[in-house]
């Protein structure tokens, strides 16, 4: 392991690029302006938040059992409790006070805990009593127990946690998931999932859900700031933290942008675990998460929370997926590096441009008959779909002539001729690569194109188009594309270079050719 101090580490480098997000400008910046005080009581108690999330259509673990005062105590059945379960302060903070229960001792009397040891119902008072006394809230003041169901862990997490459940925290900011880390539970934090006291926080890369590298705290004590970064479970050392895909990643987003949008706070972090049976359900919203998640990833908030401040989406989905734009594809970048090669979505907003001589042209021609010709365009931004079946890449007529392609108009009988003869389609293809041996003006040439529906010939044109960050010359077969969904496909021939990920979907972007 390596040892990190994330204060020298982030002010040689994150603090001089202006990316980090400090202690005093989260509270100054972003707890004081976008949480407001009388909305923060639903997050500073669990009960009030689980309330409130479940009003809301946002799922929630079952609660059993409300201790409010002594005499509540006093009159609880412990016999009817279940014989796993979880007691939690209302208001605490931290992960203090939370007491994990897997089951009834076959040995003595009690219930095991996630720290090994069997506590009787007479300790179980005793832990309550604490809790009522304010010994875990924030601020000291009394506060009130209550006991939940004990999560079934996920398959997929279950190798990573140590007896206890393990949670993703997302960082939700002007409702858009801005960080989220993986927090597994160890022996040493007594199977509770939480940075400060011994658990293991892993990096998450938005875009894909999955696990990047980890860090864990070398002293628990509140203000400690000793890490070690790891990318190997301490207590199971066959595991590797990095790489791990998380179940339901779309979902987990989704509740955590609709929790914080219930909770009408600016601000939060959502912590969110995973049930084998029920899917993603929230635990709880923080009004003041932690910073450690910028260590976990690598990455400082202040940048990310900037770039979204004056954002504004009326749709949770559009929301998760400029996240996933903006924020994602550390995963992505490292494929990039290793192949060489750019990743992009099976439909792309792509960009293509009129070639400087073919505008000019079309600019003279326009002004002389602007009835029956399309106003001429520069740069016109359209849906693309990579087609992987089809070799060379296509364009619609219409969008040819809008950019200016006004020789295509001389060959109209030829979009809609199909020929169930190949012969004939080659004699077409004959005779008119004679009669315009290097094409006609823009149009550099011709193809024969087989397809199910039949043979067509097409015109060819060469059109710059913007894939990806790279614009490259595309020799495009043109066709009448109005009935089909997208008015370019890209053929194989122009992806190399490109690796194809069917998951990504970008955020149009417009750059200037």
């Amino acid at each position: 392991m390596t040892k990190i101090n994330p204060l020298r580490i982030f002010r040689e480098y994150l603090y001089l690029n202006g990316s980090v997000l400090g202690l005093n400008r989260r509270n100054l910046d972003f707890i004081g302006p976008y949480n407001p005080f009388r909305f923060r009581k639903y997050a500073n108690n669990k009960l009030l938040s689980k309330r409130l999330l479940r009003k809301n259509g946002i799922p929630v673990p079952k609660t059993i059992a409300v201790i409010r005062s002594k005499e509540k105590l006093n009159n609880l059945d412990f016999r009817a409790l279940p014989k796993s379960m979880v007691i939690k302060p209302a208001q605490g903070t931290h992960g203090r006070g939370i007491l994990v229960l897997f089951g009834k001792s076959k040995k003595r009397e009690g219930w095991i805990g996630a720290d090994g040891n069997v506590y009787t119902e007479q300790d179980l008072k005793e832990h309550i009593l604490n809790i009522l006394t304010g010994l875990y809230s924030l601020s000291g003041r009394r506060d009130y127990a209550f006991i939940e169901e004990r999560i079934k862990v996920h398959p997929t997490l279950k190798p990573y946690s140590y007896r206890g459940i393990p949670d993703i925290r997302v960082i939700v900011f002007n409702k858009i998931p801005i960080m989220a880390m993986l927090r597994l539970p160890t022996r040493r934090s007594r199977g509770t999932a939480n940075l400060h006291a011994g658990a293991v926080s892993v990096g998450i890369d938005i875009r894909y859900g999955l696990t990047t590298d980890g860090i864990i705290l070398k002293d628990t004590a509140f203000w400690a700031d000793q890490y070690e970064r790891t990318n190997i479970h301490p207590d199971y050392k066959y595991l590797e933290l990095s790489g791990l895909k998380i179940p339901y990643w779309d979902k987990i987003l989704t509740y955590a942008v609709k929790a914080q949008k219930a909770s009408h706070l600016g601000y939060v972090g959502v912590d969110i675990t995973i049930d084998r049976d029920r899917g993603p359900l929230v635990l709880e919203i923080n009004t003041r998460p932690g910073l450690g998640i910028q260590v976990a990833n690598g990455a400082g908030l202040l940048e990310r929370l900037n770039a979204v401040k004056k954002v504004r989406f009326a749709s949770v989905a559009r929301a998760v997926e400029v996240a996933k734009a903006l924020f994602g594809g550390e995963i992505e970048e490292e494929v990039e590096s290793i192949t060489g090669k750019h990743i992009i979505g099976l439909i792309e907003d792509v960009a293509v441009y009129s070639p400087a001589e073919v505008y000019k042209k079309a600019k003279k021609e326009y002004k002389k008959s602007p009835a029956k010709l399309p106003k001429p365009k520069k740069e016109v931004n359209v849906k693309a779909k990579m087609d992987t079946g089809a070799f060379y890449s296509s364009i619609d007529l219409q969008l040819a002539l809008e950019l200016g392609f006004y020789d295509l108009l001389q060959f109209d009988r030829l979009y809609s001729t199909r020929y169930s003869s190949l012969d004939k389609a080659r004699e077409q293809l004959t005779n008119l690569r004679g009669t315009y041996p290097q094409g006609y003006g823009s149009v550099v040439g011709f193809k024969l194109v087989r397809s199910g529906s039949g043979n067509t010939v097409r015109p060819l044109i060469k059109v710059p188009t913007l894939l990806g960050d790279e614009i490259k010359e595309i020799t495009y077969t043109v066709a009448n594309r109005t009935h089909l969904n997208y008015p370019i496909i890209i053929g194989r021939r122009d992806l190399r270079g490109f690796l194809i990920d069917p998951t990504i979907r970008r955020v149009t972007r417009r750059v200037i050719y």
